[in-house]
């Protein structure tokens, strides 16, 4: 088109505009069907992506409550004294425990030395702890306090050695890494090495001690303060002493609070759930403020599927493994919806059917989860019936975007024909108007002609 740049020139005319205008006449109607066409389906996606991201979570919090079983939960009544772990399968119970005493680590001091880089060997020095023994070697010219240190703490024990000062003088401090007896230690000094360095010479200054406790009244002891055996299922970690005759209650017992928030959970979602479908199918009758999915038959489907699943019943007979509890639906644990559609759950009601039957609870739930879930993945599961709306939604942007360039062509061929047009037209007119020129100029000559009187 750069041949037509002049278009109009010639003519005077503005012809250049008048292309640009019949071009945009023809261009507009169909540029804003393609337009509304492009934001109803970008209004209509984005809003089923917030109905998918709803029913999404919704699947997670039932799928959450399949094969549900209330678990237990264990309770220190003072953890500065004992804490308590569940490490298995504990059985319910409660249980009375005292600690009289802490299993400690054996500490010893050996007598002073006046320097600490003296020679104490040369010769063997025997480390024992518990069963466990070592024999460590000083060579002539390396047998000092420090020697030993180094030589203590790179063997395979679990001891830790220490060069202390003590005044003027120098002591060896050995520390058991085991408490109770069972890490006590003994260092016996060979022939050619100070006997100041054999145990025999050392002060005690912390003594191995077993933890002494009691389950109860069955007194117990333990060489560690964490007590994993004792109450199958259960870790005990002795942290203090019990005064007197007073005690910590270490109770296990069925965590319903787990199964309450995990419901409350599912009440959660599927309100959200709700108040998604709510807002996007609201209908205004003027039309302004109306939803992106009034009337979609997709949103009803899910709001049909919706209505009364919590009242929905369920085989409780003995095959279906539901206990004889008359337990049929959700609302006999106490879960309800009101007359917007929203959920909510009756704490009370679902702790007093736990207490009633609730191997009748983990069954009815879980049937309710099985099934719930299997609908919520129709619709909002891979290839379900939202995930297929939104392919067909990105097809019908990408024919837009394929429709909106075929009307760029188009338009460019058409202006490109108007110009052609307009430019043929003003090589006309421009000849016309050199034609009239041509006549005014000798009309004017002959009237300069005339005799004058």
């Amino acid at each position: 088109m750069s041949g037509f740049s002049n278009l109009g020139v010639g003519s005077g005319l503005d012809l250049d505009g008048l292309v640009r205008g019949l071009v945009s006449a023809e261009r507009a109607p169909q540029e804003a069907r393609l337009n509304r066409s492009r934001g109803t389906a970008q209004t209509t996606l984005s809003a089923l992506g917030r109905l998918r991201s709803s029913v999404t979570g919704l699947t997670d919090a039932a799928r959450a409550l399949q094969d549900l079983t209330v678990g237990v939960r264990v309770k220190s009544a003072d953890t500065t004294i004992i804490e308590a772990r569940k490490e298995g399968e504990p059985d319910i119970g409660s249980f009375q425990l005292r600690v009289s005493a802490l299993a400690s680590a054996q500490s010893l001091a050996s007598q002073a030395f006046e320097a600490e880089d003296a020679e104490l060997g040369p010769g063997e020095l025997v480390l024992s702890m518990g069963e466990d023994s070592v024999t460590l070697s000083l060579a002539e010219g390396a047998s000092t306090l420090r020697d030993v240190r180094d030589a203590i703490n790179a063997s395979e024990l679990d001891v830790q050695a220490a060069v202390v000062r003590d005044g003027e003088n120098w002591r060896l401090l050995l520390t058991s890494g085991q408490t109770g007896t069972a890490g006590e230690l003994t260092l016996t000094a060979g022939a050619g090495v100070d006997g100041r360095l054999a145990s025999t010479a050392m002060d005690v200054t912390a003594p191995a001690q077993d933890a002494q406790f009691s389950v109860n009244g069955l007194a117990l002891s333990s060489s560690s303060n964490r007590i994993e055996e004792v109450l199958p299922g259960l870790s005990l970690t002795l942290r203090g002493v019990t005064e007197g005759d007073a005690s910590v209650t270490v109770s296990v017992e069925p965590d319903r609070d787990a199964v309450r928030t995990r419901l409350q959970t599912l009440v959660s979602r599927y309100n959200a759930l709700v108040d998604n479908i709510r807002t996007a199918g609201r209908a205004d009758p003027e039309g302004e403020n109306s939803g992106p999915l009034v009337g979609d038959s997709t949103l009803r489907a899910i709001q049909s599927r919706l209505s009364g699943v919590f009242s929905t019943r369920l085989d409780t007979g003995e095959d279906a493994g539901l206990g004889e509890s008359g337990f049929s639906t959700l609302l006999d644990l106490g879960l309800s919806t009101n007359l917007e559609g929203r959920a909510a759950l009756d704490a009370d009601k679902l702790t007093a059917a736990l207490e009633t039957d609730q191997a009748g609870v983990e069954a009815l739930v879980s049937a309710f989860a099985e099934r719930f879930t299997g609908v919520l993945e129709g619709f909002g599961g891979r290839g379900g019936i939202l995930e297929t709306r939104t392919e067909s939604l990105n097809a019908q942007l990408r024919r837009i975007t394929q429709q909106r360039e075929a009307l760029d062509r188009r338009m460019e061929q058409v202006e490109s024909r108007l110009r052609a047009q307009f430019s043929a037209l003003d090589s006309v007119l421009t000849q016309f108007q050199n034609t009239s020129s041509f006549l005014a100029q000798q009309l004017q000559g002959l009237a300069n002609l005339r005799p004058q009187r």
